[in-house]
């Protein structure tokens, strides 16, 4: 009999810890994040000195390279799912100098605000499943927060820009033309979780675009709309989560939430 209680017990520790670890993600399902970051312009303006580029790697310009600015909130609706807000304020440039189009010598730079909506599924989620080995944390409270999340992510939005023309594009520069249309955000990113409040993260995601006005300047021979991307370093912190499904800020209790 002692031996079948015992059985009967694990059995229902199992049980017990399988069901708060399948709820356990519900208790944080909101963050906030704040980056910096690198923004890159691919469009009619620069570029390789070739048509062979490798797939656009050629068109990468370091020297072109400018920062961007980024917030957002994300609320996850699964434990691998969740939708996210996004707010990115950035600068591009662009150079005909050492590109295919040298003696053409165009060069601009504009300043960009995005503001888009995505939908991210975690390939690696926060929440893995317990192990025996690192059930409780150092208060000896139960802790199953992998180190790594790693997610894909895709969406839509607004790109609007404010152009200035440089070099020999002065004299060519058209104001007439819209500088917004919408942008399909489309990347990566990873978190490396500290805690259960704090991790830090990169993302990298790319935009395509329905403007090729975005350096304000298109001609005949574009095959294609301006696009650009994002590279952002970024801090995140998870808001715990009432039982109505509400972030509780300040000190605010949530009953038996942890």
């Amino acid at each position: 009999m002692r031996f079948s209680k015992i059985i009967i017990l694990v059995l229902g520790l199992v049980f017990a810890v399988s069901a708060m670890d399948a709820q356990k993600w519900k208790l944080r399902r909101y963050e906030a994040i704040a980056g910096i970051g690198t923004a890159h312009y691919f469009g009619d303006i620069g570029g390789a000195a070739d048509e062979n580029n490798l797939f656009g790697l050629k068109d990468i310009e370091l020297f072109n390279t400018r920062p961007s600015f980024y917030l957002g909130a994300r609320y996850k609706i699964r434990q691998n799912i969740a939708v996210k807000a996004n707010f990115v304020f950035g600068l591009l440039a662009g150079d005909d100098e050492g590109s295919k189009n040298n003696e053409r010598n165009f060069a601009f730079t504009t300043k960009i605000f995005e503001p888009s909506a995505q939908i991210e599924f975690s390939i690696i989620s926060e929440e893995q499943k317990y192990r025996t080995t690192a059930m409780f944390n150092k208060q000896g409270m139960i802790n199953n927060y992998s180190q790594f999340n790693v997610y894909g992510f895709a969406g839509i939005g607004a790109v609007m820009a404010w152009p200035k023309a440089k070099k020999d594009f002065v004299d060519r520069y058209d104001s007439d033309h819209s500088k917004a249309g919408l942008a399909f955000p489309l990347g990566v990113g990873v978190k490396y979780v500290f805690s259960a409040n704090l991790s830090i993260g990169l993302e990298f995601g790319g935009r395509i675009t329905t403007t090729d006005y975005l350096d304000g300047y298109t001609s005949q021979y574009s095959k294609a709309n301006d696009v650009y991307y994002f590279a952002v370093f970024n801090a995140i912190y998870r808001l715990k989560t009432s039982r109505t499904s509400l972030p509780i800020i300040g000190r605010q209790r949530a009953s038996s939430f942890l």
